[in-house]
């Protein structure tokens, strides 16, 4: 699991970016509206790549 792919899923939803290495990253969006969004997108993600 690449942490900067996380993240940068995560700050696409709040019309941000981000990136990093694989195992640390950082991002940021100006909408912070959606930030519940966001972390259901990264938890969507993450369960995605646990399930295979």
């Amino acid at each position: 699991m690449n942490a900067g792919a996380l993240v940068r899923e995560g700050a696409g939803v709040l019309g941000g970016n981000g990136g990093g290495k694989p195992d640390l990253a950082q991002g940021g969006g100006t909408d912070a509206g959606k930030a519940d969004e966001a972390l259901r997108t990264v938890e969507y993600a993450i369960g995605h790549v646990v399930q295979g």
